[in-house]
């Protein structure tokens, strides 16, 4: 049972990252649909084009790399917290999901969506 527990942690993670790359490339490529409504015809080259695309997509990759959120480490942590204490809240496990999460992870941009998470979980 616990091993297909964790099985579904992984997959929904590796879900979560799919579907934000999704979104990310997105919102993208409806600001490059923006910014090229303003710039001149004649200065949109292939060229300059492929490098766009070349560009977009290693800062994507090198994204979804950054998002490190262990979900077999935060699966553990928080199962000794439930074993610790059986009575603890939801409010309370949810606080230490995202805690254990920013204290483990490099990404910068996602320690700071975690941070902010913490806050908004703590009212």
């Amino acid at each position: 049972m616990e091993n297909r527990q964790l099985a579904n942690v992984v997959k929904n993670v590796e879900q979560f990252k799919k579907e934000n790359i999704q979104i990310l490339r997105k919102n993208i490529n409806n600001e490059i649909l923006n910014y090229r409504k303003n710039l001149p015809i004649e200065n949109l080259s292939e060229e300059l084009e492929l490098q766009i695309e070349n560009e977009v997509s290693s800062k994507l990759s090198e994204f979804n790399n950054g998002i490190d959120l262990k979900p077999a480490a935060l699966y553990y942590s928080l199962k000794s917290e439930v074993e610790l204490d059986e009575n603890i809240s939801e409010k309370e496990l949810t606080y230490s999901a995202y805690d254990f999460l920013e204290k483990t992870t490099k990404s910068k941009f996602l320690k700071k969506i975690l941070k902010e998470l913490k806050r908004e979980t703590k009212k």
